[in-house]
C-alpha cells in the first residue's frame, strides 16, 4: 500500500486531485494507493512528515507550486525544499488565478474595483488562505502591480464563507477551486491572471488586458518522495503516473477544475522547482513578507 499525504485539508480541489489520483493508479497498478490529510502551519506539517519516511515508495507527498514559494518565504523550515525530497513528477496545472468577488459585490469590473481603491486607499480588503499561501503572494503582486493600498485579511481556514458573506472585498484562488464557484452563481470572476483569457471562463479578462504584469504564480500540483529514493525507484513511480493520468475519470476530473495533466520525468520537475525558487527570490523578496 501507498500513502500520499496532502498537507492540505480535505475538501478542496487539491484534495480531490489527489483523491482522483490515487484512485486511478489503484486502477492501473493493481496496488491500494490512500490519500492521507496532514494539514496545517502552510503545508509543512504533512510536508515534513514525508521527508522523515522512509524512501521506500510507501511514503510520497502530493502538494501545489507552494512548496516552492514556501522555500523562499521561510526562514527556517524543518526540512530543504530540495535536497530532502525525491522528485517524482508534476501531475496537474492549471491556468493561474482568478479574482472573485461575490455575486452581489458592487464591482461589476476590474477596473471598477481599482477605482474604488485608488479613492479610499486602504480601504479595500482582499482575503487569503493564510499568510504566505499562494493566495496572498498574488494578491500582494496585484496590489503592487496596480499600485494600491489594499488590506490583506488571512484565514486559518476557508475565506470563502467570510467573501460569500462579504466580510472581505475579493479573493484570489486558483482557477480550478474558483471555476465551480461562478459556474454556481456564487461569485463573479473579475480578472484571471494568465497571460491571456481561458476557454472554461471565457468572459473573464486576463490582468494583461488592464496592463498589469508580474501578477502570476504558476498554479500546479505535484509528486515527491523522501530523500535516497533509487532514480529507478523514482522512475518507476513516474510511469505509473503517466498511465494514471490517462484514466478517463482522472481526466474528467481535471475538466472539473479547469486543470490539465502534465507529467514530467524527475530531472524535468526538479529543474522546474529550482527555477521556480530562483524566479520567487527575486519577486517575492521585494513584497518584505517572511514567514518565521
Amino acid at each position: 500500500m501507498t500513502r500520499i499525504v496532502v498537507p492540505f485539508a480535505p475538501g478542496n480541489a487539491v484534495d480531490a486531485s489527489a483523491r482522483q489520483l490515487a484512485e486511478a493508479l489503484r486502477r492501473t497498478t493493481g496496488r491500494n494507493h490512500i490519500v492521507d490529510n496532514k494539514p496545517g502551519a502552510g503545508a509543512i506539517i504533512g510536508t515534513s512528515e514525508v521527508a522523515r519516511a522512509k524512501p521506500d515508495g510507501s511514503v510520497l507527498l502530493f502538494t501545489t507550486g507552494g512548496h516552492a514559494t514556501n522555500a523562499v518565504l521561510y526562514g527556517k523550515l524543518p526540512y530543504d525544499s530540495q535536497k530532502d525530497f525525491t522528485p517524482i513528477s508534476q501531475v496537474t496545472s492549471s491556468p493561474g488565478f482568478v479574482m472573485l468577488v461575490r455575486a452581489d459585490a458592487p464591482y461589476r469590473t476590474l477596473n471598477e474595483l481599482m477605482a474604488a481603491a485608488r479613492a479610499k486607499p486602504g480601504t479595500i480588503t482582499f482575503a487569503s488562505y493564510g499568510t504566505g499561501n499562494t493566495t496572498h503572494l498574488v494578491g500582494e503582486l496585484f496590489a503592487r502591480a496596480a499600485n494600491l493600498q489594499l488590506v490583506h485579511v488571512p484565514y486559518k481556514a476557508s475565506p470563502i464563507p467570510d467573501l460569500l458573506g462579504g466580510h472581505v472585498d475579493f479573493l484570489f484562488i486558483g482557477t480550478s477551486s474558483g471555476l465551480p464557484l461562478i459556474q454556481e452563481g456564487k461569485t463573479r470572476g473579475l480578472a484571471i491572471t494568465s497571460a491571456s483569457r481561458i476557454s472554461s471562463l471565457p468572459e473573464v479578462p486576463s490582468v494583461s488586458e488592464f496592463g498589469l504584469k508580474g501578477v502570476d504564480i504558476p498554479a500546479w500540483s505535484g509528486l515527491w518522495g523522501p530523500k535516497g529514493m533509487s532514480p529507478a525507484l523514482a522512475t518507476a513511480i513516474r510511469d505509473d503516473v503517466a498511465k494514471a493520468v490517462l484514466e478517463p475519470a482522472f481526466q474528467a476530473s481535471l475538466k472539473t477544475f479547469a486543470s490539465t495533466s502534465i507529467v514530467t520525468t524527475p530531472q524535468q520537475f526538479s529543474d522546474t522547482v529550482s527555477a521556480e525558487i530562483v524566479s520567487y527570490k527575486r519577486r517575492l523578496e521585494p513584497l518584505g513578507i517572511r514567514l518565521d
